[in-house]
């Protein structure tokens, strides 16, 4: 499996498909800094496999390099955080209120 960002997605791919497996569709925001995460898709044929999960985390750990935060919109994304506090630094202060 590989990854590829493109300028509003992070998306995973099967060795030598071109179509995406899982995919974060996303807006930069604050200076490019914070990562409005809009929606997770994984296509019907792919799912059953926690590929939404693994496309998550490794979303969220690449943005934690960068040194950006997260807003998610995504119903996914929301419940990801909720589930897995260790990324709970990653969300911008408004979302930590809510």
């Amino acid at each position: 499996m590989r990854s590829e960002w493109t300028s509003n997605s992070f998306n995973y791919y099967m060795e030598d498909a071109t179509d995406p497996c899982a995919h974060i569709g996303f807006k930069l925001i604050d200076d490019n800094q914070t990562y409005v995460v809009e929606h997770t898709l994984v296509p019907p044929e792919y799912r059953g496999r926690g590929l939404a999960g693994k496309i998550t985390a490794d979303f969220l750990q690449q943005v934690r390099i960068k040194g950006s935060k997260v807003l998610p919109l995504c119903p996914f994304t929301r419940s990801f955080f909720e589930h897995h506090p260790e990324y709970s630094d990653l969300l911008t202060s408004q979302n930590k209120d809510a």
